[in-house]
């Protein structure tokens, strides 16, 4: 028997070489493909995992961003009730002074420049304070990659951004609030001064006539730049000294730290893209305006009992004052607010937010984006 199959092993042994060299070549294929679909899973399981893992921590920052902004609104409204504290000059006017007339010019001038105060600060306040938090998220998600003990020594782009540098970095917007909005409070002033200082009281004017005005004052205030909002970058960065660091002193390293987060924050507020997502910012808080102002002529065609087209109907200046007034608080006033809320899910900043968040926590060993 052994013999037997001893030789139809020797008769076709070559058959026997091929189909076990076919057989073994297919088998070494089969685990070959095998091992780079394995890779291959792998490697998405991976990728979809960092990209969920960003995606979480973004979406955690971007709620960071929103309860910031609505906590640094206030500070943003107390200072605009200070500067220009309208109640004290309303407060004159119920003693019948004999200056009254100079003090109702004062408080129109006033109440048209902080209500439009209020549209620009608030703009300014969540555009920029995305700008910043995402920087700073980006960083962080950097450091839960790398975390400090980890990294042997700094590389010119290390993402470790200490805790006193991060406030030291966040108080631009504070510097922001109580210097140079307070600025641009004067500017926009003197452009609101030349645009009704000659309106009298009496005049009628209509919904379309203030729409014009208003958008004269945009006009004087962002200097005609196809509404560029490049006027406005002064305020939001005073200076090119980065805070707490006199240029004579030695930097240490969060001095340069500190310096480096400044001169990013600079490049993108200086960029289209930012200045894009001001415009429309600040277009809606226009509108909000307008609107406010639309509901009041609607009010008062109620009111006598007319069946007028709103475009046709003519108010004293005298009487829109307090109207105008008041709408302060609908731009800036305590949640719920319509407008802060337009304005946090606005896509054109959800995408910005997005752009920065990705360029500052990008590691090299990731593919994938946010």
């Amino acid at each position: 028997m052994l013999a037997r199959l001893w030789g139809c092993l020797k008769r076709h042994k070559r058959k026997f070489f091929f189909f076990g060299t076919v057989f073994g070549g297919s088998w070494l294929m089969y685990k070959f493909i095998w091992r780079k679909i394995k890779e291959i899973r792998d490697e998405e399981d991976k990728q979809y995992l960092i990209y969920v893992r960003r995606q979480h921590h973004f979406d955690s920052n971007q709620r960071t961003c929103n309860m910031t902004v609505l906590g640094m609104v206030p500070n943003l409204r107390e200072v605009l009730i200070k500067s220009l504290d309208t109640e004290e000059v309303k407060d004159m006017l119920k003693l019948n002074p004999p200056n009254k007339i100079d003090l109702w010019e004062e408080l129109k001038i006033m109440s048209v420049t902080r209500t439009l105060a209020a549209v620009y600060g608030t703009c300014m306040l969540s555009v920029m304070l995305r700008v910043q938090l995402n920087i700073v998220g980006g960083y962080l998600y950097l450091d839960t990659l790398h975390p400090p003990a980890a990294q042997k020594t700094e590389t010119v782009h290390s993402s470790i951004i200490p805790a006193k540098v991060q406030e030291r970095y966040l108080s631009l917007i504070k510097q922001f609030i109580e210097e140079g909005f307070i600025d641009f409070t004067h500017f926009l002033r003197l452009a609101v001064i030349k645009e009704i200082g000659s309106l009298s009281l009496k005049e009628l004017v209509t919904l379309d006539n203030l729409s014009t005005v208003f958008e004269n004052i945009r006009e004087r205030v962002e200097c005609g730049v196809d509404k560029a909002t490049l006027s406005l970058y002064p305020f939001l960065l005073k200076s090119e000294q980065v805070p707490d660091i006199s240029k004579t002193s030695v930097l240490n390293s969060e001095d340069e730290l500190l310096e480096r987060l400044v001169i990013e924050t600079r490049d993108i507020l200086e960029s289209s893209d930012f200045h894009t997502v001001l415009k429309e910012s600040i277009d809606r808080g226009y509108h909000c305006v307008l609107d406010g102002l639309a509901d009041h002529y609607k009010q008062q065609i109620n009111a006598e009992g007319q069946n007028k087209d709103i475009h046709h109907v003519s108010i004293a200046i005298a009487k829109l004052i307090p109207v105008i007034n008041a709408l302060m608080f609908n731009i800036c006033g305590d949640a719920p607010n319509r407008f802060i809320q337009e304005l946090l899910l606005m896509e054109e900043l959800k995408q910005l937010a997005a752009n920065v968040y990705e360029a500052f926590s990008q590691d090299p060993s990731e593919k994938v984006s946010i």
